[in-house]
């Protein structure tokens, strides 16, 4: 297997540089200053590796979206073929999991940024579904008689307070409220058994 390229390997070190700074500051924050200061080079290397700012943001967005979904694939695949409810609330709420909490604030800084760049809506719209699709599959296994829009709804229920988990790790919250939103998406997943 060949080497990576050093092209590559600056390419990978600047965009996990300018994670950090959107995962920080957001997008708009996320200056080529502050970029090139996290990342240790100059700013004119940015624009040598990554392109002008508009290409920096496109290859922003592929890197995060290839991250999440890295994640998610890895969250199906844990599951597949037989886990269960609480299998999947474990490994979405397992401190010991590892989970790089940039990921999930700079994809919240995208979203909040998509007014201003359109185009970024459908990759992050995709790559959100995805990740409501794996829960969805674990819960009609288990919930095979639930209705498809109340399966939805838990799927829904059960994404938010992982993403609120995640987005409080700034915070660095007290130990507690993990316990209290993995409880919560336990007792939404449990409220599928009325219909099954």
């Amino acid at each position: 297997m060949p080497r990576p390229s050093l092209k590559d390997q600056r390419s990978e070190q600047i965009l996990d540089a300018y994670l950090t700074c959107v995962s920080r500051f957001g997008l708009e924050g996320a200056t080529q200053e502050r970029v090139a200061t996290e990342a240790g080079v100059k700013r004119p290397i940015l624009r040598h590796y990554l392109g002008n700012k508009d290409e920096m943001t496109g290859a922003l967005i592929s890197h995060v979206v290839d991250r999440f979904a890295q994640a998610t694939t890895a969250l199906q695949d844990a599951l597949e073929p037989t886990g269960t409810t609480v299998d999947l609330i474990d490994l979405l709420f397992d401190k010991s999991v590892p989970n790089d909490p940039r990921v999930m604030l700079a994809y919240q800084s995208l979203v909040t940024s998509v007014a201003n760049h359109p185009s970024m809506r459908q990759p992050l719209v995709d790559s959100l579904e995805q990740f409501f699709e794996v829960i969805e599959a674990v819960l009609k296994r288990a919930f095979p008689n639930a209705p498809a829009a109340q399966i939805r709804a838990v799927s829904q229920g059960i994404s938010a307070t992982y993403v609120n988990l995640d987005s409080l790790t700034p915070l660095n919250p007290p130990e507690v409220w993990r316990a209290e939103l993995k409880q919560a998406a336990t007792i939404l997943a449990a409220s599928l058994e009325a219909t099954a």
